[in-house]
Order: C-alpha cells, then structure tokens, then sequence
C-alpha cells in the first residue's frame, strides 16, 4: 500500500470492528512504516508460516505435494474485537497441519456461490458442467519436459515425459501432449469433456 492508500484505510481500521488482516510479520518496532497500517491497539492473534507452493519437478514424480513457503504470516484483529478458545484453538490446529496437500473447500452457503462464479472456471460454468473436467499442463526446463492432467470427477491424473524439447523451442509440445493424455483417457467415459489449459497456442488450434 502506498502513503495515499494507508490513509484511506486507516480511518476505517480505527473505527470498525469487523476485520481481520493476514500480513508479514510487522511489529511494533515498525509501527511508523506498517502496511497495511495496523492501528494502535490491535491484537495479533497468530504468528504461523504455511505451504504455499507446488514441489519443483512434480510433474516427473507424478506427486502433488506442496513445499514449505519461507515467509512468516501474522494474523491481527482489530482492538475491540475477541475471539473465543474453541476458535482459537481451531486456527491453532489448522496452523500446525502437517497435511502434504489442502484441497479447495467448495461450499454453497452464504456468498461463497458468488465468488466462485466469479472466478475463472466459473464464469465458464465449468462448476455445473454435467462431464468430466480435465485440467492440463505441460512444462519445459533444462533437463526435458513434462506432461500431466488432472481429473477432477476422481481427484487423480496422470503424467508423462515429453521427447524431443531438450534444447530451445518452448513448451508447446508438452502443452499438447497434456490434453492428448486427457483425450486418451476420456475414452473410459461415455459423457462429455471439458479440458482447462493456459496453452494459447492449444486453443488456437482447437479453435480452428
């Protein structure tokens, strides 16, 4: 946040209660310089790192874990605010999960129909496609290429390596190679597909 923007904010910091904000670890010590501005008086309730990104070379172990992020989180709420033991106790548990993988929790109640709407996959219907929905993906790097997809009726997939890709080019080869592995293995299934990818160069083909 820039001068401008903290500003903004801060009035509103001080004055509600209903908020609560995840950011790197500030400190008092740097209460002339915190962004967001948390304001005097605020509670930091948790102090916690997480898992935040996929294992480097997944795609050749076939494995879907996540590795450790090395920046620290802090969870502060404003100064009128509490929060009870049973709650407390729950953000504890879930800050020392040792669980490899958190798979999206999709619910219906509240807004949360709104915000999935509102995502990519959502404002394609892919939530309510009556088929199976295959997401792909393929990668290049200095030792080959890879290719792998994920099924989503199972919560599985599968993954290969890609020839040829070793020097130069790019990764189009593998992109193409992820959504023939997902053609291939939608031929078990008498229903429609639905195949996701960030492959320009795929959609244009398919397109045409």
């Amino acid at each position: 946040m820039d001068p401008t923007e903290q500003a903004e904010t801060t009035p509103t910091l001080e004055t509600a209660n209903n908020w609560i904000i995840f950011t790197h670890p500030l400190g008092a010590e740097n209460a002339a310089t915190l962004t967001p501005p948390i304001p005097k008086g605020a509670q930091r309730i948790l102090h916690t790192k997480g898992k935040a990104s996929r294992e480097r070379g997944s795609w050749r172990t076939g494995t879907d874990k996540l590795a450790s992020y090395g920046l620290d989180t802090e969870v502060w709420i404003s100064q009128n605010s509490t929060i009870s033991d049973s709650n407390f106790i729950a953000l504890e548990a879930l800050r020392q999960t040792k669980s490899e993988k958190v798979l999206p929790d999709m619910r219906s109640e509240g807004v949360e129909p709104i915000y999935w709407a509102g995502t990519e996959s959502g404002l394609m219907d892919i939530y309510y496609f009556p088929g199976v929905i295959y997401a792909t993906d393929g990668s290049k790097g200095s030792t080959g290429m890879g290719a792998g997809f994920y099924r989503h009726n199972t919560k599985g997939g599968e993954c290969c390596r890609v020839g040829g890709g070793v020097s130069g080019g790019s990764s189009s080869r593998a992109e193409f190679a992820a959504a023939c592995l997902a053609l291939e293995d939608s031929l078990t299934y008498d229903r429609p597909i639905a195949v996701l990818t960030d492959s320009k160069g795929l959609m244009t083909v398919t397109s045409n």
